[in-house]
Protein backbone atom coordinates (compact mmCIF):
# COMPACT_ATOMS: atom_id res chain seq x y z
CA UNK A 1 0.00 0.00 0.00
CA UNK A 2 2.58 2.58 -1.06
CA UNK A 3 0.06 5.29 -1.88
CA UNK A 4 1.26 7.74 -4.49
CA UNK A 5 4.96 7.08 -3.99
CA UNK A 6 6.98 6.62 -7.16
CA UNK A 7 8.07 3.07 -7.80
CA UNK A 8 11.61 4.28 -8.41
CA UNK A 9 12.01 5.19 -4.75
CA UNK A 10 11.85 1.54 -3.68
CA UNK A 11 14.88 -0.72 -3.60
CA UNK A 12 15.23 -2.86 -6.69
CA UNK A 13 15.44 -6.65 -6.52
CA UNK A 14 19.18 -6.38 -7.14
CA UNK A 15 19.63 -3.88 -4.29
CA UNK A 16 17.66 -6.07 -1.90
CA UNK A 17 19.68 -9.14 -2.83
CA UNK A 18 22.94 -7.22 -2.37
CA UNK A 19 21.84 -5.93 1.03
CA UNK A 20 20.83 -9.37 2.23
CA UNK A 21 24.15 -10.82 1.06
CA UNK A 22 26.24 -8.09 2.72
CA UNK A 23 24.33 -8.07 6.01
CA UNK A 24 24.07 -11.84 6.28
CA UNK A 25 27.86 -11.99 5.89
CA UNK A 26 28.09 -10.12 9.22
CA UNK A 27 29.86 -6.99 8.02
CA UNK A 28 27.48 -4.72 9.95
CA UNK A 29 27.01 -7.07 12.91
CA UNK A 30 28.55 -4.51 15.33
CA UNK A 31 25.80 -2.07 14.40
CA UNK A 32 23.08 -4.68 14.96
CA UNK A 33 24.64 -5.51 18.33
CA UNK A 34 24.77 -1.83 19.29
CA UNK A 35 21.10 -1.38 18.40
CA UNK A 36 20.22 -4.46 20.43
CA UNK A 37 22.16 -3.10 23.42
CA UNK A 38 20.46 0.30 23.17
CA UNK A 39 17.07 -1.41 22.99
CA UNK A 40 17.79 -3.36 26.16
CA UNK A 41 19.03 -0.23 27.90
CA UNK A 42 15.83 1.60 26.96
CA UNK A 43 13.81 -0.84 29.10
CA UNK A 44 11.18 -1.07 26.39
CA UNK A 45 7.80 -2.21 27.72
CA UNK A 46 6.20 -5.24 26.12
CA UNK A 47 4.59 -4.25 22.86
CA UNK A 48 5.34 -3.41 19.25
CA UNK A 49 8.80 -2.61 17.89
CA UNK A 50 8.33 -0.65 14.66
CA UNK A 51 11.18 -0.57 12.17
CA UNK A 52 10.39 2.34 9.84
CA UNK A 53 12.35 1.67 6.66
CA UNK A 54 13.09 -1.89 7.75
CA UNK A 55 14.58 -3.21 4.53
CA UNK A 56 15.24 -6.93 4.95
CA UNK A 57 14.49 -6.86 8.69
CA UNK A 58 18.09 -7.54 9.70
CA UNK A 59 18.22 -4.97 12.51
CA UNK A 60 14.66 -5.59 13.69
CA UNK A 61 15.37 -9.31 14.07
CA UNK A 62 18.50 -8.54 16.10
CA UNK A 63 16.56 -6.26 18.44
CA UNK A 64 13.75 -8.76 18.94
CA UNK A 65 16.30 -11.48 19.71
CA UNK A 66 17.91 -9.23 22.31
CA UNK A 67 14.58 -8.43 23.95
CA UNK A 68 13.40 -12.03 24.06
CA UNK A 69 13.16 -13.27 27.61
CA UNK A 70 14.22 -9.93 29.08
CA UNK A 71 12.13 -6.84 29.79
CA UNK A 72 9.93 -7.41 26.75
CA UNK A 73 9.18 -11.13 26.39
CA UNK A 74 5.99 -10.30 24.50
CA UNK A 75 7.56 -7.83 22.07
CA UNK A 76 6.63 -8.25 18.43
CA UNK A 77 8.04 -6.51 15.38
CA UNK A 78 6.44 -4.55 12.57
CA UNK A 79 8.62 -4.04 9.51
CA UNK A 80 7.49 -1.09 7.37
CA UNK A 81 9.10 -0.33 4.03
CA UNK A 82 8.07 0.73 0.55
CA UNK A 83 9.93 -2.21 -1.02
CA UNK A 84 7.80 -5.34 -1.22
CA UNK A 85 10.89 -7.29 -2.25
CA UNK A 86 12.68 -6.30 0.95
CA UNK A 87 9.63 -7.02 3.09
CA UNK A 88 9.38 -10.58 1.81
CA UNK A 89 12.74 -11.15 3.47
CA UNK A 90 11.81 -9.15 6.57
CA UNK A 91 8.71 -11.27 7.15
CA UNK A 92 10.96 -14.36 7.28
CA UNK A 93 13.66 -12.81 9.46
CA UNK A 94 11.83 -13.67 12.72
CA UNK A 95 8.56 -15.44 13.43
CA UNK A 96 7.39 -12.42 15.45
CA UNK A 97 7.76 -9.92 12.58
CA UNK A 98 4.79 -8.70 10.59
CA UNK A 99 5.47 -6.70 7.42
CA UNK A 100 3.58 -3.87 5.77
CA UNK A 101 4.40 -2.15 2.49
CA UNK A 102 3.90 1.55 3.10
CA UNK A 103 5.17 4.97 2.10
CA UNK A 104 6.83 6.31 5.27
CA UNK A 105 5.90 9.87 4.32
CA UNK A 106 2.19 9.06 4.53
CA UNK A 107 0.15 8.74 7.76
CA UNK A 108 0.95 5.32 9.21
CA UNK A 109 -1.78 2.66 9.34
CA UNK A 110 -1.00 2.26 13.06
CA UNK A 111 -3.06 3.22 16.09
CA UNK A 112 -1.93 6.18 18.21
CA UNK A 113 0.33 5.40 21.19
CA UNK A 114 0.56 1.72 20.27
CA UNK A 115 4.30 1.34 19.61
CA UNK A 116 6.90 0.92 22.34
CA UNK A 117 10.09 1.29 20.29
CA UNK A 118 10.79 2.75 16.85
CA UNK A 119 13.92 1.88 14.88
CA UNK A 120 14.99 4.21 12.09
CA UNK A 121 18.16 3.03 10.38
CA UNK A 122 19.26 5.02 7.29
CA UNK A 123 15.63 5.67 6.48
CA UNK A 124 13.18 8.57 6.03
CA UNK A 125 11.96 10.17 9.25
CA UNK A 126 8.30 11.12 9.52
CA UNK A 127 8.57 12.82 12.90
CA UNK A 128 4.86 13.69 13.41
CA UNK A 129 3.86 10.09 12.73
CA UNK A 130 6.67 8.72 14.89
CA UNK A 131 5.37 10.83 17.77
CA UNK A 132 1.73 9.93 17.15
CA UNK A 133 2.23 6.15 17.22
CA UNK A 134 4.82 6.07 20.03
CA UNK A 135 3.35 5.40 23.44
CA UNK A 136 4.27 7.52 26.49
CA UNK A 137 7.63 6.37 27.80
CA UNK A 138 8.53 4.91 24.41
CA UNK A 139 11.86 5.26 22.62
CA UNK A 140 13.00 6.27 19.14
CA UNK A 141 16.41 4.96 18.01
CA UNK A 142 17.88 6.69 14.96
CA UNK A 143 21.00 5.58 13.09
CA UNK A 144 22.72 7.96 10.67
CA UNK A 145 26.11 7.74 8.94
CA UNK A 146 28.91 10.05 10.05
CA UNK A 147 31.15 11.98 7.66
CA UNK A 148 33.71 9.19 7.93
CA UNK A 149 31.33 6.46 6.82
CA UNK A 150 32.70 4.61 3.77
CA UNK A 151 34.93 7.59 2.98
CA UNK A 152 37.53 5.29 1.44
CA UNK A 153 35.05 4.35 -1.30
CA UNK A 154 34.12 7.91 -2.23
CA UNK A 155 35.98 7.73 -5.53
CA UNK A 156 34.61 4.33 -6.45
CA UNK A 157 30.95 5.15 -6.91
CA UNK A 158 29.06 8.43 -6.88
CA UNK A 159 27.49 9.65 -4.78
CA UNK A 160 28.87 8.06 -1.63
CA UNK A 161 28.98 11.28 0.36
CA UNK A 162 27.19 12.12 3.60
CA UNK A 163 25.07 15.24 3.81
CA UNK A 164 27.17 17.83 5.64
CA UNK A 165 23.99 19.37 7.07
CA UNK A 166 22.77 16.04 8.40
CA UNK A 167 22.81 17.01 12.07
CA UNK A 168 21.06 20.30 11.42
CA UNK A 169 18.37 18.62 9.35
CA UNK A 170 17.92 15.89 11.96
CA UNK A 171 17.45 18.43 14.76
CA UNK A 172 14.99 20.46 12.70
CA UNK A 173 12.98 17.37 11.78
CA UNK A 174 12.78 15.68 15.16
CA UNK A 175 13.20 18.63 17.54
CA UNK A 176 9.54 19.69 17.76
CA UNK A 177 8.49 16.15 18.72
CA UNK A 178 11.43 14.48 20.46
CA UNK A 179 14.23 15.22 22.91
CA UNK A 180 17.63 13.56 22.40
CA UNK A 181 18.48 11.46 25.46
CA UNK A 182 21.80 9.91 24.42
CA UNK A 183 24.12 9.78 21.45
CA UNK A 184 26.87 7.31 20.66
CA UNK A 185 29.26 7.10 17.73
CA UNK A 186 30.14 3.63 16.55
CA UNK A 187 33.06 3.10 14.17
CA UNK A 188 34.74 -0.12 13.12
CA UNK A 189 37.02 -1.22 10.28
CA UNK A 190 35.99 -3.40 7.36
CA UNK A 191 38.45 -5.31 5.19
CA UNK A 192 36.61 -6.03 1.98
CA UNK A 193 37.28 -8.11 -1.08
CA UNK A 194 36.44 -6.63 -4.47
CA UNK A 195 33.20 -8.64 -4.38
CA UNK A 196 32.28 -7.43 -0.90
CA UNK A 197 32.93 -3.81 -1.83
CA UNK A 198 30.87 -4.15 -5.00
CA UNK A 199 28.01 -5.66 -2.98
CA UNK A 200 28.21 -2.81 -0.44
CA UNK A 201 27.91 -0.23 -3.22
CA UNK A 202 25.12 -2.18 -4.92
CA UNK A 203 22.93 -2.27 -1.81
CA UNK A 204 22.68 1.49 -1.29
CA UNK A 205 21.51 4.61 -3.13
CA UNK A 206 24.72 4.68 -5.18
CA UNK A 207 23.35 1.71 -7.10
CA UNK A 208 21.01 4.15 -8.87
CA UNK A 209 24.00 6.11 -10.21
CA UNK A 210 26.30 3.38 -11.52
CA UNK A 211 26.27 -0.11 -12.99
CA UNK A 212 27.74 -3.33 -11.59
CA UNK A 213 30.21 -3.43 -14.48
CA UNK A 214 31.38 0.14 -13.86
CA UNK A 215 31.76 -0.56 -10.13
CA UNK A 216 33.80 -3.70 -10.75
CA UNK A 217 36.04 -1.83 -13.19
CA UNK A 218 36.77 0.91 -10.65
CA UNK A 219 37.43 -1.58 -7.89
CA UNK A 220 39.72 -3.76 -9.99
CA UNK A 221 42.59 -1.30 -9.60
CA UNK A 222 42.37 -1.36 -5.80
CA UNK A 223 44.58 -3.79 -3.85
CA UNK A 224 42.72 -6.19 -1.57
CA UNK A 225 41.59 -6.34 1.09
CA UNK A 226 40.19 -2.84 0.75
CA UNK A 227 40.22 -1.03 4.13
CA UNK A 228 36.91 0.76 4.73
CA UNK A 229 35.56 2.55 7.79
CA UNK A 230 31.98 1.99 8.91
CA UNK A 231 30.92 4.90 11.11
CA UNK A 232 27.51 5.66 12.54
CA UNK A 233 25.76 7.90 15.05
CA UNK A 234 23.19 6.14 17.23
CA UNK A 235 20.84 8.59 18.91
CA UNK A 236 18.17 7.79 21.47
CA UNK A 237 15.14 10.09 21.57
CA UNK A 238 12.28 10.45 24.01
CA UNK A 239 8.90 11.91 23.05
CA UNK A 240 8.14 15.45 24.14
Amino acid sequence: MPGGAKAGTADTAEMVAARAEFLDAGHYAPLAEALAAQSRAAAVPAGVVLDAGAGTGYYLAAVLAALRGRASPAAVGLAMDISVRALRRAARADARIGAIAWDTWQPFPIRPASVSLILNVFAPRNAPEFRRVLRPGGTLLVVTPTDAHLAELSGTAAPLTVDGQKDTRLAATLGPYFTPAARHTLAFPLHLSHGDAATLIAMGPSAHHTTPAATRARLAARPTPIPVTASFDLTTYRPR
